[in-house]
């Protein structure tokens, strides 16, 4: 019944009456160039003088005042070939913030000159382009109308310039087409447009088109308030680049010997070879290969202490699973998705061989269609596998809203396998009011699934206010099956009922008020077994987040839980809580300080009782660039748990210390030093890369696990667990 009633609510929107949403203005042409430009950061070319500025508005600290043109001037064009941006930057050269050279480093410490592209004019992904005074360059992928942080790990080949001068700084940056996808009717293309500039010294960000900040932080990247662009006599190029990679190192790991009495190494020279290859198959469609994919040069998972009996979740990492990883994104609450790419190529933290596999992805009339494909080798006694994904949605009524569908399946040499199956839609109804549908099915071999059983479902339907001013809301039903199980997603809980969210109202302080926002909210959740309607987990009290002009934030809230624990569940070897039904209260406090200096941090508190005691956490991250070429940021957190009545307690430590040399543009060195004091584990990783040119890599990398206490177990455990040094080449043709 809940699924056949989901359906009808699908029949209904896709009937319904358009409205319409988000972007509002006529067009604009990009000029075009009439002359070449030699790109050197310095806007010297007269090619340049012919081109507008772009009228900028203040976006921060206050909406809407005009930008005098002898402040910025900046400027977007193209050519045949080439998308291009420049910027001159008028101010005191001694409040430029300019504090790193380090590629993808995104803070609100660097003074920047960005674009956000909307490629597709879909209003809902983006790419974003953005450079400092150093040159340093970002390139980010936006998805879910900047719902969810950007991916800084999509990169493209793209080049920029940029240099200092008597009168503040210059830049320009050169896009080629070919590192674009975009739909091109006989060289007409569309796109939609922001661009901006933000100064670190007094958190100013100067905007074009007008978007007010009526969203929350991340509303000048949005790409539903775009300006619609139109370019013409430009085609998509489709190139083809072939990644050929050589890696070699040694390995060692530790193992128990024959007698169980003490460890040895052992150790073991490695050499692997592989190709990526890349093509634009049309304008609008990209096939990728890959063969013997290695991710050696992917820095280690942050370290995490467990203070609940779920699985914690850890986010994808590896670049060729995160380009274009928006179109697989088919999530429900919280961490909870039909498909998460981590669950291919690694198993309890390991990394297992992948053979090979591909992905093509295409966007026509509205479609985006997403194909992935990847085979496992045989290794550490799981056998050999087939991850699939198929993926459809369609845009429908306006920008804003779509339907789709998913299909993943992983089947093993032996013929085991697990398919699981979902529809699911996002609706515009009204201004920033949108209701969000996703139900999901998994079979495998073992079971015996009848369509729409609702021991094998999952289910969320989301209203929601996309707002910041005034009032907003998220309000949210899910449920999920006993027998629901997505072996290629990630399902925190199951055989239950949630309800949700949150209902807050927020408002912008005018006049010389230090602050720039204030949103205080209504938090809350409710979850249900789904046998018998037994209270397992609830969740509710209120919040509020203030943001202030000079770029500092702070959060305080107070929630009080219930939890009823079925079972004993492990803190650590020596804490446990037991089963049973507990109710207790709890705050947080968090802060930011301000986020435009080059010594920052944020700190958290957290306490209160915690099951049948008591819990206090505090951590600290400061971030400090005594200079362009170093940067140090450093993450420590402290638990404290006291359980006085059962004589148990638990003192967790995470530490999590990065050191970045940025040497240039092209040449860093990073350090990674964690400790877990709940696992007893150090890990180290050390990495160097040269980068020449997008595309062109060499990388060094060390890493090294440690026990931090050898005598917790018997035989006593050797100093290093494992430890790899490798040497990894790729060039791009």
């Amino acid at each position: 019944m809940k699924c056949l009633f989901l359906t009808g609510i699908f029949y209904l929107l896709l009937s319904g009456t358009q409205q319409i949403y988000a972007q509002s203005g006529d067009n604009f042409s990009l000029p075009k160039l009439n002359a070449s430009i030699t790109l050197n950061g310095k806007v010297d070319d007269a090619a340049w003088d012919a081109v507008e500025p772009l009228p900028l508005i203040t976006h921060w600290p206050s909406f809407g005042d005009t930008v005098s043109m002898d402040k910025t001037e900046l400027r977007v064009a193209y050519d045949d070939d080439y998308l291009y941006v420049s910027c001159r930057c008028y101010g005191d050269p001694d409040k430029i913030s300019a504090p790193t050279y380090k590629r993808n480093e995104m803070n609100m410490s660097m003074d920047a000159i960005a674009i956000i592209l909307d490629t597709f004019n879909d209003n809902e992904n983006a790419l974003w382009f953005s450079v400092t005074p150093t040159g340093s360059r970002t390139d980010a992928a936006i998805s879910n109308d900047a719902l969810s942080d950007p991916n800084l790990n999509w990169d493209t080949i793209w080049e920029a310039e940029a240099e200092i001068n008597d009168y503040g700084w210059t830049m320009e940056m050169r896009i080629p087409f070919s590192s674009l996808r975009f739909e091109s009717n006989n060289g007409h293309v569309e796109m939609g447009l922001i661009a901006y500039r933000y100064e670190a010294n007094d958190v100013t960000l100067q905007i074009y088109p007008a978007v007010p900040p009526n969203w929350g932080f991340f509303s000048f990247v949005k790409p539903s308030q775009t300006k619609p662009m139109v370019i013409n006599e430009v085609e998509n190029r489709n190139p083809v680049f072939i990644t050929p990679y050589v890696l070699g190192g040694l390995q060692r790991s530790a193992s128990i010997n024959p007698e169980n009495d003490a460890y040895r190494h052992d150790s073991d020279l490695t050499h692997e070879v592989g190709l990526d290859f890349k093509m634009g198959i049309s304008n609008n469609t990209t096939l990728d290969l890959t063969l013997n994919t290695d991710f050696a040069q992917v820095e280690a998972d942050d370290q995490q202490i467990n203070l609940t009996r779920f699985s914690l979740f850890f986010p994808e990492q590896r670049q060729f699973f995160l380009e274009r990883e928006s179109i697989f994104d088919f999530s429900f609450d919280g961490s909870d998705r039909l498909f998460h790419s981590r669950r291919i190529g690694l198993h309890e933290g390991q990394q297992i061989r992948i053979l090979g596999g591909g992905r093509m992805i295409t966007r026509t009339g509205g479609w985006d269609i997403g194909l992935l494909s990847m085979q496992t080798a045989r290794e550490s006694g799981l056998a050999s596998k087939n991850h699939s994904v198929a993926r459809v949605r369609k845009q429908l009524f306006n920008p804003q809203s779509y339907a789709g569908g998913m299909l993943t399946s992983r089947i093993d040499e032996h013929g085991n396998y697990n398919i699981a199956y979902g529809i699911d839609g996002i609706f515009n109804l009204w201004g920033d009011d949108f209701l969000s549908i996703n139900v999901a099915q998994t079979n495998d071999a073992d079971d015996n699934s009848s369509l729409f059983s609702g021991e094998f479902i999952r289910l969320q339907a989301e209203w929601q206010r996309r707002s910041f001013s005034g009032l907003s809301y998220n309000l949210s039903y899910n449920y999920s099956g006993s027998r629901y199980v997505p072996e290629m997603g990630f399902q925190l809980r199951n055989n239950y009922m949630r309800f949700g969210d949150r209902i807050s109202w927020g408002w912008q302080p005018e006049g010389n008020s230090p602050l720039q926002r204030i949103q205080a909210s209504l938090n809350g959740a409710l979850y249900l077994d789904n046998n018998d309607h037994r209270l397992e987990s609830s969740e509710y009290g209120p919040s509020i987040e203030l943001t202030w002009r000079r770029g500092d934030f702070a959060l305080a809230r107070i929630f009080y839980i219930t939890e009823n624990i079925p079972q004993v569940f492990q803190l650590s070897n020596e804490v446990e809580v037991p089963a049973g039904r507990y109710q207790f209260p709890e705050a947080q406090l968090s802060y930011h300080t301000p986020r435009g200096r080059s010594l920052r941090a944020v700190f958290n508190l957290r306490g209160g009782s915690f099951f049948d005691g008591n819990r206090f956490t505090a951590g600290i991250q400061p971030i400090w660039d005594p200079s362009r070429i170093v940067n140090f940021n450093l993450f420590y957190q402290f638990n404290f748990i006291d359980f006085s009545e059962r004589d148990q307690k638990l003192t967790a430590h995470i530490t999590r210390f990065r050191t970045e040399l940025t040497f240039s543009t092209r040449l860093t060195f990073s350090s990674f030093v964690q400790f877990n004091s709940a696992d007893e584990l150090g890990i180290l990783n050390l990495r160097f890369r040269y980068n020449p040119r997008d595309g062109n890599n060499f990388y060094v990398v060390f890493n090294e696990t440690l026990n931090a206490n050898r005598d917790r177990v018997q035989p006593t455990l050797p100093l290093s667990e494992q430890r790899a040094v490798m040497l990894k080449y790729d060039y791009t043709f």
